[in-house]
């Protein structure tokens, strides 16, 4: 890119705006408003032609700080600045454009002009009267924005650019304020063409710059004097059945030329030397030093290799890089291995290789050598498999039998199954039946009874956390001194009741027996059980 002088499209832009003001200062004709309004149109046109011609450099600054974010870097930084420092001025010429256009009456929909284009109070009132407090302001910041423009070009560009750079305050006749020459009883359409043309010449000054900017990249940077084959993959380690991809190019090899990759074995002429590296070959044959020499695909100035992965194991391959030069050509020998592995999920149970319904069973998930993040599983089966934050999974399986985790990973942009491993899915095991977690039957002191509280469901022999709810329950006692047995009392929930605190309380002796049965219980997964009896002989 080079640096831009004025196109002649603005140039006829500048010279017909000026026309149009001579002429307005003798005769204010609808043809000549209609005029100003075709210019302003025509000036809008070009503005968004330079919107779109210093978007594409930003782009190209952008991906040059990408490619090389050393040498590029001044350059992007002070471009990024550029476009700040225009859309803040640019910004302010819209808006002075707007509240015209609203005072004004605002735009005919019929017509698309401007309702009262020949108002020529509303400019005076902005920026003429009031001292002209806000066209001096305007003068100020167009002055500003073409300092600071400048100031971040390179020093010794400034001066060179400085000549012509579009965005300036011309200096008004006979000694008038430069807010009076410029909006002074001038009608409305003429006011908004001429800050539409600023907006022109900013956007035009913008583009001069960053274009200055781009072309200072190379500047200061020696130019290369050794080439050398590289080769540049995204991994050397890739799964079954995916194919293995690399770059192969000269390092420091200009775009303005055209290497030839080549895969094969190397021939004697191939030599290695003692830092490792390959020794340059120079020939005037064009015939590449190897044996089974395969011609790969260029693209951009790269060589676009691409492998089998079909077979696991180590693989290695060798070839050259050939460019001509003058009538020579020079060959950069090469060498690479990728590494293919099998397809491989791993699925750990947190707890055992079972799951069981109602319960939370926590499982981790992952794939060697893939993100975390590109990782996948879903329950093949009754129930549901819930991700968490920390990457770990829940699996909630409903019905007994078998369950499948099935693993998938975004592998070089596509999604593929890993694998999958079968669970065993069961109910969780039934407790049996306490008196306060502690007693499970048989005998028990007067004392240690009268202590109790209630019932609890006491799991044996099982890991996972887990709970049950006792909802009713049945209480008698057989009396030793009656030889009878009383009749069962009901109790809702897991503790005593008023009658069974009395009953316990008072009634029972040493020598009774206390019946405990019909207990029914609610387990995590909502359905009933009905949980063994229990029976205790009171002792002293």
């Amino acid at each position: 890119m080079q640096n831009s002088q004025l196109t002649p499209r603005q140039k006829m832009i500048n010279m017909l705006y000026l026309v149009l003001t001579a002429i307005l200062a003798l005769n204010v004709s609808s043809e000549v408003l209609d005029a100003f309004k075709t210019v302003n149109d025509g000036i809008s046109t070009s503005n968004n032609s330079l919107k779109s011609k210093n978007f594409d450099i930003y782009s190209e600054l952008n991906r040059q700080f990408v490619n090389d974010s050393v040498k590029a870097k001044m350059a992007f930084e002070q471009s990024r600045q550029v476009r700040a420092v225009s859309a803040k001025l640019y910004a302010l010429l819209e808006e002075y454009k707007k509240e015209m256009i609203a005072e004004a009456g605002g735009i005919d929909e019929e017509t698309g002009k401007i309702k009262r284009d020949d108002d020529i109070n509303v400019p005076t009132r902005m920026f003429v009267e009031d001292g002209g407090k806000k066209g001096k302001e305007l003068k100020k910041q167009i002055e500003t924005t073409r300092a600071e423009l400048l100031g971040l070009l390179p020093k010794d560009e400034r001066a060179e650019v400085d000549k012509s750079l579009s965005l300036k305050i011309d200096a008004p006749v006979a000694g008038a304020e430069w807010e009076f020459a410029k909006f002074n009883h001038v009608p409305v359409v003429a006011a908004v063409t001429l800050l539409t043309k600023y907006q022109n010449d900013l956007l035009g000054a913008e583009s001069h710059i960053i274009e200055t900017l781009y072309s200072s990249i190379d500047k200061g940077f020696n130019k290369v004097d050794r080439m050398e084959a590289k080769i540049i993959s995204p991994s050397s380690f890739i799964l079954q059945g995916e194919a293995y991809k690399a770059d192969v190019m000269v390092a420091a090899y200009s775009s303005t030329q055209h290497p030839e990759v080549f895969l094969g074995s190397f021939n004697s002429t191939v030599k290695k030397m003692p830092n490792g590296e390959y020794a340059m070959l120079t020939s005037s044959s064009d015939a590449p030093p190897l044996l089974n020499a395969t011609k790969v695909d260029v693209e951009g100035g790269f060589g676009k290799i691409m492998m089998s992965g079909n077979a696991t194991g180590i693989k290695k391959y060798t070839g050259v890089v050939r460019v001509k030069k003058d009538e020579q050509f020079e060959f950069y020998p090469f060498d690479g291995e990728y590494q293919v592995a099998p397809k491989v999920a791993v699925v750990a149970p947190k707890m055992m290789n079972v799951m069981y319904i109602g319960l939370e069973n926590a499982l981790d998930v992952s794939v060697p050598g893939v993100a975390q993040s590109d990782v996948t599983a879903s329950l093949v089966g009754a129930g549901a498999l819930i991700k968490n934050n920390d990457g770990s999974y829940t699996a909630k399986p409903t019905s007994p039998g078998e369950a499948k985790v099935l693993v998938k990973a975004k592998v070089n942009g596509r999604e593929m199954v890993m694998g999958e491993q079968i669970f065993r899915v069961k109910s969780v095991p039934s407790p049996i039946t306490t008196l306060d977690g502690v007693y499970e039957g048989g005998k028990i002191t007067l004392a240690k009874i009268k202590s109790t509280r209630g019932i609890v469901p006491k799991m044996i022999n099982f890991d996972h956390i887990t709970r049950f709810t006792i909802e009713s329950y049945q209480i008698s006692y057989r009396s030793k001194k009656e030889d009878n047995v009383s009749v069962p009392v009901t109790v809702m929930g897991p503790l005593y009741d008023a009658k069974i605190k009395e009953l316990i309380g008072s009634r029972v002796q040493v020598g009774d027996a206390v019946f405990i049965d019909e207990i029914i219980a609610r387990g995590p997964a909502g359905d009933k059980r009905k949980l063994n009896p229990v029976a205790f002989v009171i002792t002293k």
